[in-house]
């Protein structure tokens, strides 16, 4: 605010305001583009022709054994530390001592301890010699003799403050403690024998326990329970822990770290794939068998119920190599007409039907009726439409049949869909000026009375802006200029996003359905008076979005754009029973790449107005009269502009992708946990029960050996799983 100062004292105080009145700026709240983690497109165009062509996967993973329990093993304590008082004063030179003198001399006479010799161990004749050039503590004696006494077979089991010297596999005189399962108890070594009951899981008894004798011999005694499929294991605590965990690592599948694969055989059959497999395999000089009791190192299992073939093997280059052979094999054998069933995965089967239809030249269509599925029929094959299962069942020959397979599984993809972000603001640029003069007269001394009057603050200008006061010698105001501008910008009107389906229209509306008479007609009725008879139609209003996404390859797509946004208002036509529709709408077409922006303008209206206000009667006196009065001139002009945002989503983790996107917005209130994300590699996860692939020709040249089979790499698995088809 500007202040002049200076006049002199006695002039009339004068307060002059002037305001002028402007725009000011605020940037429209435009939401900013979402932030995707999405992998990253292929930019070769090799990479584009590997996409186009028809995944034919050869195999599958079969479902892994559980994994075996697994048990901690309890160790025997470390002996007790040395007390930091033991003096180290004694040397044992020992010669030729009978083993119960020697025992005598270390545990009663140097040791002093408490101890108690087994009836065995005090008969023997076993002579000792010992020396210890060095001194010792009696810390150090004692567990000298106890490993002296140990390469003797003889125990030392030291009981509370007492020791017992026994024979090493002893029994004899305890109470035995019997446990079962396979947990190995966290308790020290007891002198008390253990009897341990195992129930195997995967292998027999007598297997288990031929290994057992040969390790442990006399110190375990293994006894078989055929009928439980168990084994007792009794001996010393140690021993047992011991034989428990050997018993975990022969108690495994015997397929345990081998390969697997499932084959799902189209034109064969799974007992005549599996017969010709293991003929091959057998002339190359593998050990092939279709018996589980056969203990081969390549085993082949048709499983007849779901028509599929199981490989095991040690080497996931043998498993590829019977895959390759079975993709080989899997070829159509007859011309013969056969009835074919392709279950659709994702797409409508009617659709594919059409044109399945079209591709085979069909000259008549059978439409469906109640309880009839439609069909196709031709004068060789035809299609009909499995509406229960979404499937089609083909009658032909395999011939046809193969030639139109591919083309099925090219168009049976998962659709495409566009989410499409459209932000419409509204960009307000109009203009409002004010000008006046407000002036007020202070303590004015007139025949010596003292006078105040003015408009200062009664035009309502307003009081920012520039001032120019004029204050006299004393300080009191003379004079006020105020000049003040503001500018209001832009509001957005609304921000919709909208899911829609490749080649799919997709609608939202936001708004009012306003009734609107469209036609008044008198009818005379009995009394004399006529009656008005009204048609009335509803007007859609508000915000009005349609689109529809055609998504081309590259990551293009392409808009039709219908955008609407109306607002009903009073109307000013003479039409008083209905309102006007004040509607700015834009129809257009776009191509864009995915998550780019575009934005749409010219969508403009204005208006202008000027008033004229101040005080009655002196407000129109000429010059004067602008002491008291205010000038208001008013410029209107709005303008619409739409920015659209299209993404695309191509499967699961494009969804997923923007939904952590959109809570990312929103917070970290709005974050919650993934779900589950399939294992790397798995693009296209099978549901349980879901075959993992077909066999639908392949290469044409005779699958190799594999030349190195510990080194050889199995081939890439296939990205993703076409339908299943069975010939019945």
């Amino acid at each position: 605010m500007l202040k002049l100062r200076g006049l002199t004292r006695g002039t009339l105080p004068v307060l002059l305001t002037v305001l002028l009145a402007s725009c000011a700026t605020e940037s429209p709240l435009i939401p900013p583009p979402l932030e995707l983690r999405k992998e990253a497109a292929p930019n070769t165009t090799t990479d584009s022709a590997q996409r186009d062509e028809v995944a034919t996967p050869v195999s599958g993973e079969t479902p892994k054994p559980p994994a075996p329990p697994k048990s901690s093993t309890v160790k025997q304590a470390p002996p007790a530390t040395a007390a930091a008082d033991e003096k180290a004063e004694i040397t044992l030179m020992v010669d030729q001592l009978s083993l119960p003198n020697f025992i005598q001399l270390v545990y009663g006479t140097i040791l002093k301890a408490n101890f108690s010799v087994d009836q065995q161990v005090a008969t023997r004749t076993d002579l000792v010699t010992l020396r210890t050039p060095s001194v010792q503590t009696p810390s150090q004696v004692r567990q000298t003799a106890r490993m002296l006494l140990k390469s003797y077979g003889i125990a030392v089991t030291d009981v509370g403050n007492f020791l017992r010297i026994v024979p090493d596999n002893t029994m004899q005189g305890y109470a035995p403690e019997i446990r079962r399962g396979r947990a190995l108890p966290e308790t020290p070594l007891p002198l008390r024998p253990i009897f341990q009951v195992v129930e195997l899981n995967a292998v027999q008894t007598n297997e288990v326990a031929a290994w057992l004798g040969r390790m442990y011999g006399q110190r375990v005694t293994i006894v078989e329970d055929s009928v439980r499929n168990a084994l007792l294991v009794s001996g010393q605590s140690d021993e047992v822990v011991s034989a428990m965990e050997t018993i975990s690592v022969l108690d495994q599948p015997r397929m345990r770290g081998q390969h697997s694969a499932r084959i799902d055989p189209m034109f064969w059959s799974a007992q005549e794939m599996s017969a010709k497999l293991i003929e091959i395999l057998s002339a190359e000089g593998y050990r092939v068998s279709n018996n589980t009791n056969a203990n081969t190192p390549v085993m082949i299992l048709p499983i007849q119920g779901i028509n599929a073939v199981i490989v095991f093997a040690g080497d996931p280059a043998i498993v590829a190599h019977a895959v390759d052979w079975a993709k080989e094999l899997d070829k159509p054998t007859s011309k013969q007409g056969g009835f074919f069933t392709y279950k659709v995965r994702y797409s409508d089967a009617q659709q594919l039907a059409v044109t399945a239809r079209e591709l085979l030249g069909a000259t008549t269509a059978i439409p469906a009726t109640a309880g009839t599925p439609a069909q196709a029929q031709t004068a060789r094959s035809r299609v009909v439409v499995n509406a229960a299962t979404n499937s089609l069942i083909f009658q032909g020959s395999t011939e046809d049949y193969t030639g139109i397979l591919n083309l099925l599984q090219q168009l049976d993809q998962p659709a495409k869909a566009a989410l499409i972000e459209v932000t419409v603001a509204e960009v307000n640029l109009s203009d409002a000026e004010q000008l006046g003069v407000e002036w007020t007269l202070n303590q004015a001394n007139v025949g010596g009375a003292i006078w105040t009057a003015g408009t200062l603050g009664g035009l309502g200008i307003g009081t920012g802006g520039l001032t120019v006061n004029r204050f006299s010698l004393a300080g009191s105001p003379r004079m006020i200029i105020n000049a003040l501008a503001s500018n209001n910008r832009a509001r957005i009107l609304s921000s919709p996003r909208i899911l829609a389906r490749n080649g799919e229209v997709a609608t939202i509306q936001v708004g009012q359905e306003v009734p609107i008479i469209t036609s008044q007609q008198t009818t005379p009725t009995t009394g004399g008076t006529g009656g008005i008879l009204q048609q009335v139609q509803y007007r859609n209003t508000g915000v009005i979005l349609k689109v529809k996404p055609i998504i081309h390859a590259g990551d293009r797509i392409e808009l039709e754009v219908s955008q609407e946004v109306s607002t009903p208002q009073n109307t000013t036509t003479g039409v008083s029973t209905s309102p006007t529709i004040s509607t700015r709408k834009v129809d257009t077409k776009l191509s864009l790449k995915d998550g780019a922006t575009v934005m749409l303008g010219g969508l403009m209206s204005r208006n202008q107005s000027k008033t004229k206000g101040g005080v009655p009667l002196l407000m129109d006196i000429p010059i004067l009269g602008q002491l008291f009065s205010v000038d208001t001139d008013t410029s209107n002009t709005t303008e619409l502009m739409i920015l659209i945002t299209p993404y695309i989503i191509a499967d699961d983790k494009d969804a997923q992708a923007i939904t952590d996107a959109f809570r990312g917005r929103m917070g970290d209130w709005a974050r919650k946990a993934s779900p589950p994300v399939s294992k790397q590699g798995d693009a296209n996860p099978r549901r349980p029960g879901e075959p993992a692939q077909n066999l639908v020709g392949g290469a044409q040249a005779l699958p190799p050996i594999p030349a190195d089979l510990p080194n050889a790499n199995p081939p890439p698995a296939a990205g993703t799983t076409p339908p299943i088809v069975t010939k019945h």
